[in-house]
């Protein structure tokens, strides 16, 4: 463990708290996409900020447990490294993905027109860009072993699985999807989304276990994962 570690985690856990809670000060919440069934968390930018700002101050906890012993915890850490692989960096990465390009090629179909005046520039890059920035720092500043592939790829493939079975609900209860770009899609272009989506996903899964590999501090064992 390292004071930089113990830093950086801290710094980040602080700053996803702040993204989380900046909306209660600033009335952010009173918009109708934040109001009705599943409240801001039908979206997969908060579940994103979510699991990063749980990891973070997951990560400083550890880092302060190990501290205090002789030897680091292996399954704290094994349990840590697997969050972060197969959560937290494609997550954060996809949200960025996908809601700039769909944002470069077209704002209504993720951002509504009413709303795109409402929207702070600054909160909104808060939320959709400087999250990939954090994912990109953490394995330069701790040791992450990388999670075996096929595991690795089951676990994504089950989130992804609960999120959308968690956007058909949000359908049902609210009677409209809530991103507008699925609301114009046929059918089959809206299933063809998602299975680019999951695999989109699935490429940045195998893209973190690299970035690791090639950027990571280079005490984490990677022999394992292969």
């Amino acid at each position: 463990m390292s004071c930089i570690s113990v830093f950086f985690h801290l710094i980040a856990a602080t700053y996803h708290v702040f993204v989380l809670f900046y909306p209660y000060y600033y009335d952010i919440l009173q918009l109708d996409i934040h109001k009705g069934f599943g409240g801001r968390l039908k979206f997969l930018t908060i579940w994103g900020h979510f699991i990063q700002v749980g990891y973070f101050i997951f990560a400083a906890l550890v880092d302060l447990y190990n501290f205090t012993r002789t030897s680091p915890c292996p399954k704290l850490k094994r349990f840590r490294d697997w969050w972060f692989s197969t959560l937290v960096f494609p997550i954060s990465f996809l949200v960025f993905i996908l809601f700039w390009g769909i944002y470069s090629f077209k704002k209504d179909l993720i951002v509504p027109q009413h709303l795109e005046g409402l929207l702070d520039p600054t909160y909104n890059h808060m939320l959709h860009t400087y999250i990939i920035l954090w994912s990109m720092v953490e394995p330069l500043v701790t040791t992450i072993t990388v999670p075996k592939k096929r595991l690795g790829l089951v676990f994504i493939a089950c989130f992804a699985a609960a999120y959308t079975l968690w956007s058909y609900i949000l359908y049902l209860n609210l009677g409209r999807w809530v991103y507008p770009i699925l609301n114009v899609l046929s059918d089959i272009q809206r299933i063809g989304f998602i299975l680019v989506s999951y695999l989109l996903v699935f490429c940045l899964f195998l893209l973190t276990r690299e970035y690791q590999k090639t950027f990571g501090k280079k005490e984490c064992d990677t022999k394992k994962a292969e």
